[in-house]
């Protein structure tokens, strides 16, 4: 490890710990501020391209979180850096595939598919983390707040155009690659650097990664930018791709992948709730049964331990 970096012992990733009130209490907050993404993301499409906005969030992210250490004395780069760089990676990929898969699929198809994240890093952690095991009742919670969430999208089915097997492949991929990054994380990069690097190598090492593919994706730069739109961006790249990601990686680094991975179900519940009560879009019973189920889940998953 290189001199200089101070890690806190919580963060060996031989050591499981569990769970606190005030970690479920963080861990439903960053699902909130995701879940008011969504709506921000649907904002700022209306003027900015979605994978040129993930570019620009991480840049705005990064500049952010590099004040931030550079302020506290942190060095940028301490340690572990390929593992950094293949973090970004991922993560860069994980984005430009998820992107690319609403151009081929329904909106509806690709939040589903996303959400088998869980599941893959569920298997994950069982085969590659110490202690993190797939016992039968984590299984049961994590099937029962996923099926709130195909509950809660099935009333979208019908909407748009009918999906394709490569817009849900590419789906299917970001959640394998989201659980790829929390699971290389746990193991490669908790107890070597902190949280604060694990979020500054994820930002930026994927930047040039989301800016090739939106080049690609022959995404266009916006000619005039509005208000709205804006301060959507703003709310995207310092609340979510800077305070939650930190937030999220803070718990990354002291409790069971597993387990903080099932409590993002609840996003896509929160983004259903931000739509209705920002978008004015309507609240019918398949919310109050998916809010019901993935709560259920998420509880059963937390008490497996």
């Amino acid at each position: 490890m290189s001199e200089g970096v101070q890690i806190n012992p919580a963060e060996n990733p031989g050591e499981i710990r569990k769970m606190s009130i005030k970690a479920a209490i963080l861990l439903t907050c960053v699902c909130m501020t995701w879940g008011l993404n969504a709506v921000a993301i649907k904002i700022s499409n209306q003027e900015i391209p979605p994978v040129l906005a993930a570019a620009l969030r991480s840049v705005i992210a990064g500049l952010f979180l590099t004040g931030w250490m550079r302020f506290s004395g942190m060095r940028l780069f301490p340690a572990r850096l390929w593992d950094g760089v293949a973090v970004g990676a991922l993560f860069g990929i994980e984005f430009a595939m998820l992107y690319t898969s609403l151009i081929y699929t329904t909106v509806s198809s690709s939040w589903i598919l996303l959400y088998t994240a869980p599941f893959f890093t569920a298997g994950g952690a069982h085969l590659f983390l110490k202690g993190d095991r797939l016992v039968f009742l984590k299984a049961v919670g994590l099937f029962l707040a996923f099926a709130g969430v195909v509950i809660l999208l099935s009333g979208h089915a019908g909407s748009g155009n009918s999906g394709s097997l490569a817009g849900d492949l590419c789906a299917l991929g970001a959640a394998v690659l989201w659980s790829a990054t929390t699971i290389y994380i746990k193991r490669r990069l908790v107890g070597y650097v902190s949280y604060f690097h694990t979020l500054f190598y994820q930002t930026v090492f994927s930047i040039p990664i989301l800016f090739l593919a939106s080049f690609i994706l022959g995404e266009a730069l916006p000619s005039h930018v509005t208000f709205i739109p804006l301060v959507s961006l703003l709310y995207q790249s310092v609340i979510v791709a800077f305070i939650s990601y930190l937030l999220w990686f803070y718990l990354v680094h002291r409790y069971p992948v597993s387990g903080i991975s099932a409590f993002t179900f609840l996003t896509p519940v929160f983004a259903t709730l931000a739509g209705v009560a920002i978008l004015g879009e309507p609240v019918d019973l398949r919310l109050v049964l998916s809010l019901i189920l993935v709560s259920i889940g998420i509880y059963v998953v937390h008490k497996s331990g």
